[in-house]
């Protein structure tokens, strides 16, 4: 059996990390596990029209959703704290553009347009890459052409970018984007100040040692923002597809609520 030291979270001493959270936060955890089955069941009940792109997209973009906040489950599990956040950081990036398409119709072509944004960036990023290894390539030409094709479309159907700030916006989560998703996004991008958590400090702050094993520390925090995210991402599917979840909202609302009250 490795141990830690030989092979780091992948080592079987972490399976058993699960147990600790249980035993910290105990509601937090059955909650956690109580919304993934919830929402499981709630993606095999979609009955997509393929003409529809609302439908369709907001689908796939909830099963996105899903299986980022399973990974968020699995990833937490063995106390993996600063990737923990990473996922919930993640999950919100499919879940801005959901709720915006449950209350914006035809929102998804909104999205459809701003992907072409993303193509005329990726054949820019190409050429860039081209002329630098080789400014002769032959390919460069045809790069280029495309790249013209993709920004005239944009200009003639007038494709607006969508951001995920813009997407925060339309979905009514700002606030959730200003929050939630800048601090986390300090964990994704490795700024100096979220690299401050790897510190062991003593009380006249000087370093101890490094930190890189299994922690529960931020655990609440981190759970209940997942489980309020995928009820958003559950009550903005239930509205796209008109299915009845109102009864486990409220539960869900309400266990929130305790949360939030146990932390004050």
């Amino acid at each position: 059996m490795d141990s830690f030291e030989d092979v780091g979270f992948i080592s079987s001493e972490t399976d058993q990390f699960e147990e600790k959270i249980k035993k910290a936060i105990p509601a937090h955890y059955n909650y956690l596990l109580k919304m993934n089955r919830f929402s499981q069941n709630i993606q095999y009940k979609l009955k997509i029209h393929i003409n529809d792109t609302d439908e369709l997209i907001s689908a796939i973009l909830f099963t996105r959703t899903l299986s980022t906040y399973q990974a968020f489950i699995l990833i937490s599990k063995r106390g993996m704290v600063s990737q923990t956040k990473m996922l919930l950081r993640c999950m919100f990036e499919p879940l801005f553009p959901l709720i915006a398409i449950s209350k914006h119709k035809d929102y998804s072509k909104k999205l459809i347009g701003s992907e072409e944004h993303e193509r005329l960036k990726a054949f820019n990023k190409l050429l860039r890459f081209h002329r630098r290894e080789n400014p002769n390539d032959p390919l460069i030409e045809e790069i280029k052409q495309k790249a013209k094709e993709v920004k005239e479309k944009i200009a003639k159907k007038n494709f607006k970018k969508i951001s995920v700030a813009q997407a925060a916006e339309d979905a009514g989560l700002i606030s959730w984007y200003d929050t939630a998703y800048s601090l986390l996004s300090n964990t994704v991008h490795s700024s100096v100040r979220s690299l401050e958590e790897a510190l062991d400090l003593d009380g006249e702050k000087n370093l101890r040692a490094l930190k890189n094993e299994p922690g529960l520390d931020e655990f609440d925090h981190l759970y209940a923002t997942a489980i309020e995210a995928m009820l958003y991402a559950n009550i903005a599917i239930a509205n796209i597809f008109g299915i009845d979840i109102e009864k486990f909202s409220k539960e869900i609302y309400n266990k929130i609520k305790e949360f939030v009250k146990e932390d004050a």
